[in-house]
């Protein structure tokens, strides 16, 4: 049952089976001119049938609803094709909607994964076995775009949209003001760090995420509504400790590079992680991935910040400590 977290401001659990995520928290703002829900979950039974026995519990029929998609993760939008064509008014950041509504994508990021070195002959199995791959939202959504600073207007809440990106491009968060709510999508959690990773060249994710995380932590927030695990305060004291962790982690990256070229995948198989396995061997085909991504995040700001360098060796993008040059 939908549970009310802050007055006319509800919560409703949808399951991950099998994804130490656990839930999703899908919100449920309820105004005086309009009804908002934020994120959908994954696009399989288990999410479907949650979300629609909590719209059902709180009476609320989708042709008169608007849907907030924070982020194009399938956890985030895989229902969102299914609510679009039952009338529901969907919104989202043009850039994660343009993704979300692709059907390509998958194919360029597994040509990416190779030149990090994961390996070849297990790519489309890392792809099968991707939470994102297989509870992807299937069918296109017709998404109004918004933009950043535009204002959703509830009556009882006029909730400002804030471009986020770093967790993924796109990622937008809402924020209102007055009674100082930030839905934060996956953009800021207590219990856990978000997943910042790269899975295309020529972009700075781990940078972007910094940048968003000091731009919103002037703002006067008492309550943050995460996309996963509880709510929380103590909002600046989080990105705070968030920024820290990065930095610990660059320092970790930075320690693993020498002048022997290494690829993300082989950077990542050196790094500590927070798992139940035994060894870097035993870890599934799809969290190596997950970790190589999240490696070349952290190799990508060092070489930004001018202590490591890239090059190519064949089809594999490697990456070695740059040298100070000697005056």
């Amino acid at each position: 049952m939908p549970e009310e977290v802050f007055p006319n401001v509800f919560r409703i659990e949808v399951p991950l089976p099998k994804n130490p995520l656990k839930f999703l928290n899908v919100y449920v703002l309820v105004g005086r001119d309009g009804t908002l829900v934020v994120d959908t979950g994954l696009n399989r039974p288990e999410c479907r049938e949650a979300l629609q026995q909590g719209l059902e519990a709180l009476g609320l029929d989708p042709e008169r609803t608007s849907v907030f998609i924070t982020h194009m993760h399938s956890d985030h939008s895989g229902l969102a094709p299914e609510l679009s064509r039952r009338g529901a008014r969907m919104m989202a950041s043009r850039t994660d909607a343009a993704i979300i509504n692709d059907r390509t994508g998958w194919e360029e990021l597994m040509r990416f994964a190779l030149a990090c070195g994961l390996p070849e002959d297990r790519l489309r199995e890392a792809r099968d076995k991707h939470p994102g791959y297989k509870y992807r939202p299937i069918g296109a959504v017709e998404f109004e775009h918004i933009s950043d600073g535009q204002i959703i207007d509830l009556g009882s809440f006029r909730l400002r949209c804030l471009i986020t990106p770093g967790h993924t491009a796109g990622h937008a968060c809402l924020y209102e003001p007055d009674q100082q709510l930030f839905l934060a999508g996956d953009h800021i959690l207590e219990e856990i760090t978000p997943n910042i990773s790269q899975w295309q060249d020529g972009i700075n994710p781990l940078s972007d995420y910094l940048q968003s995380l000091d731009r919103v932590s002037g703002l006067a927030v008492g309550l943050v509504l995460p996309g996963h695990r509880r709510l929380f305060s103590g909002f600046r004291a989080r990105i705070e400790a968030l920024k820290a962790h990065h930095e610990r982690r660059l320092q970790e990256v930075l320690g693993l590079l020498d002048s022997q070229p290494q690829t993300p995948y082989q950077l990542a198989s050196r790094m500590q992680w927070d798992m139940s396995y035994a060894s870097w061997q035993d870890f599934p085909i799809a969290q190596q991935w997950f970790a190589t991504g999240e490696a070349l995040a952290h190799v990508s700001l060092l070489e930004s910040r001018s202590q490591a360098c890239r090059s190519w060796q064949g089809n594999r993008l490697v990456f070695s400590r740059r040298v100070p040059q000697r005056a």
